[in-house]
């Protein structure tokens, strides 16, 4: 299996072996980020450090100890920076569905309403936090449970709906949805539909 850079498991660990000993013949000493030998090991690497017979196994076992030590803080290391990466890029997300000009939700496959971001509350005039938990069918004009049927439709159905609905105030939205990739909810995007003044 291969990791996103198209290494394979064993080809990532011997990566990272050459780096830790590239490291240690450097004289870089281990960050150790945690990770101590207990007292019983150490007595036992002093004891057999200590005999001229296992002496030379003894410094065997302690630099692997130390290869060992220094791939655990690059590991470390590595993973930190992922974490890092991780995160700035899911409050980048997260920021542009917050403030996107188009009305999000996401909707549980039962209509109940899961999420949504700010412009979704000014659509409803709610409060984005009060519409968690409210079923769609609530916030639209009666009559619109054709509409709802067709945005719900079958979870495990790929692809995008679009529907027109009406609102309690009589505006006229148009709703794209589309079921999440896991097929537990439905991704909506509400666009009110703007009226034409030469109509009005």
């Amino acid at each position: 299996m291969a990791d996103t850079h198209g290494y394979s498991n064993t080809e990532r660990h011997e990566r990272l072996r050459r780096s830790a000993r590239d490291l240690i013949d450097h004289g870089v000493p281990p960050r150790n980020h945690g990770g101590t030998l207990s007292v019983d090991a150490l007595k036992l690497l002093y004891e057999r450090a200590s005999s001229p017979e296992s002496a030379a196994d003894a410094l065997k076992l302690l630099h692997e100890l130390q290869t060992y030590q220094v791939e655990l803080d690059l590991l470390y290391e590595q993973l930190q920076a992922n974490e890092q990466e991780i995160s700035e890029e899911l409050a980048h997300y997260r920021s542009l569905y917050e403030q996107a000009p188009a009305a999000y939700l996401i909707v549980a496959n039962d209509g109940r309403i899961i999420e949504g971001n700010e412009a979704a509350g000014v659509l409803f005039g709610k409060p984005d936090t009060d519409l968690a938990g409210k079923p769609l069918w609530a916030l639209l004009a009666p009559g619109q449970e054709k509409a709802m049927d067709t945005l719900l439709g079958n979870p495990e159905e790929q692809g995008v709906v679009n529907v027109p609905v009406e609102l309690p105030d009589r505006r006229q939205v148009a709703v794209s949805s589309r079921p999440a990739t896991a097929g537990d909810s439905i991704l909506m995007i509400l666009t009110e539909a703007l009226t034409d003044p030469a109509s009005s």
